[in-house]
């Protein structure tokens, strides 16, 4: 990759050919990233479509009037003649901001994008991107990067291709994010895992995952973990075979206080007295 201050990328630039401008669509360039973070871009205009997909981190998009932050799985669209910007958000040196893009034309290039649902307005889509698709970035990245004699039809091929997988519906993708979110925590959550690990997991921003996630259980990601803790705290309290402070570190809390405040919270008694009262024997009968 070039370094080119604010970014590392490698980029490749395509000049479509007269059989091609006979078509609908046809590419321009495309390339990969992995941004510093000063990275910056705009506020400028270009003058054609450009999709960019987020592998990694996050950016932050400013056009129309609106900013949103964007992480990874996500993807946004740059129209032609709108001014937009956007920037890193978040830096992580361990997980910086990467992107792919795709710049393009063509008589269906609007249409096509406005197909998939994305518009000036709301020039993006969350939790779009799937590994199916991203072999396909690849590989029109390599063929792009290439220029294989006779290759224009297999490079339109892989375009409608990549449109195709970005009309498909988005809630199925987002459903099937937030079920595998939940096994996961069904899974984990006597490992000291944090919502934050959460959303890392699931490739969301842990505020959006924490919207869609009560959405769809009407339940937060929080109060979920909590809840499968709490209930796998009093059913370890009634067997009686640990001590609280064992308990306490099996289910992934630092220490006995921290473990006890949680549970005072949810079941509205401390550890010890909530084993006293499952534990003592049942009053017996008197008769007459």
């Amino acid at each position: 990759m070039k370094d080119y201050g604010h970014e590392y990328a490698d980029i490749f630039y395509y000049t479509p050919n007269e059989f091609e401008k006979l078509g609908g669509l046809w590419p321009l360039r495309t390339g990969h990233n992995v941004a510093k973070a000063n990275y910056s871009v705009g506020a400028r205009i270009i003058e054609c479509f450009s999709f960019h997909f987020v592998l990694s981190g996050a950016v932050t998009l400013s056009s129309m009037g609106e900013t949103v932050t964007l992480t990874k799985g996500s993807m946004f669209c740059l129209f032609p003649n709108v001014k937009y910007s956007y920037w890193v958000s978040e830096y992580d040196p361990d997980s910086p901001l990467r992107m792919c893009w795709l710049a393009f034309n063509g008589t269906q290039a609007e249409s096509l994008v406005r197909r998939i649902e994305i518009t000036e307005q709301k020039p993006y889509l969350r939790n779009k991107l799937t590994t199916e698709m991203e072999e396909l970035l690849k590989a029109c990245m390599k063929q792009i990067g290439d220029r294989q004699k006779d290759g224009d039809l297999q490079l339109q091929i892989l375009f409608y291709r990549l449109f195709e997988m970005l009309s498909r519906p988005l809630h199925d993708v987002m459903e099937d994010k937030l079920k595998a979110c939940m096994q996961y925590m069904e899974m984990h959550y006597a490992e000291g895992i944090t919502v934050a690990d959460i959303a890392e997991f699931t490739g969301m921003h842990r505020s959006h995952l924490s919207t869609r996630f009560k959405q769809c259980f009407g339940i937060s990601p929080r109060d979920y973990l909590i809840k499968l803790r709490m209930e796998r705290a009093g059913e370890m309290l009634q067997d009686g075979a640990l001590s609280i402070t064992e308990i306490a570190l099996s289910l992934g809390y630092t220490d006995l206080y921290t473990f006890s405040r949680a549970f005072g919270t949810y079941y509205g008694m401390s550890p010890s007295n909530y084993r006293s009262s499952r534990m003592e024997p049942p009053n017996k009968m008197l008769n007459d």
